[in-house]
């Protein structure tokens, strides 16, 4: 198997194994809400050159040495919670975990945007405006959250697009992960 496919497959695995629920020990108001973490780990590369230029460093999306552009990571949102479509999803806020060692200079970037897709649809729809890392001075590890409170047919997949870019390949950015929180950080 060529090495693509090799952490395609690692990685989809992860993301299967990632959700695991403890019944019974939710509220019915947080049955009905959608609650995820999600692990840089858990994200794929959309393509063959998105891999070829990031690395998985400590559980983070990196860019590997040398390597400077922008490159886009899909992450699985997984709905463990069986819902009809009355019944529909809350979802409340996006949080974004990075960090863009130059703050709100725009050398390096990352950001993060909803997206589901319906049982009908063909391509999946924006969900949310997104998060910029650009939009803090934080240097340093960091998050950033953003209030996405929609309600949402169940019978949709859904997704966060990440993109994280630089373009001095001295900048030290890195993409850690995305999560749903029920409530404001």
């Amino acid at each position: 198997m060529k090495p693509m496919m090799n952490r395609s497959l690692l990685i989809s695995f992860a993301a299967a194994v990632l959700v695991t629920v403890a019944p019974g020990f939710e509220s019915e108001a947080a049955a009905a809400t959608l609650y995820n973490r999600i692990p840089a780990s858990a994200c794929s590369p959309e393509s063959p050159d998105d891999d070829a230029v990031l690395q998985l460093s400590n559980g983070s999306w990196v860019f590997a040495p040398n390597e400077t552009g922008t490159a886009t990571l899909w992450c699985p949102v997984a709905t463990d919670k069986p819902h009809s479509a009355l019944d529909p999803y809350s979802i409340n806020n996006l949080r974004l975990w990075y960090r863009d060692t130059d703050g709100t200079a725009t050398g390096s970037q990352v950001t993060a945007q909803l997206y589901h897709r319906s049982d009908s649809a063909s391509n999946p729809s924006s969900m949310t405006a997104g998060i910029d890392s650009n939009s803090s001075s934080a240097t340093s590890n960091n998050t950033l959250w953003a209030d996405v409170t929609t309600n949402t047919t169940s019978n949709a997949l859904f997704f966060v697009r990440v993109t994280i870019s630089r373009n001095l390949s001295s900048l030290n950015v890195a993409f850690h992960g995305v999560d749903l929180p029920q409530s404001p950080p």
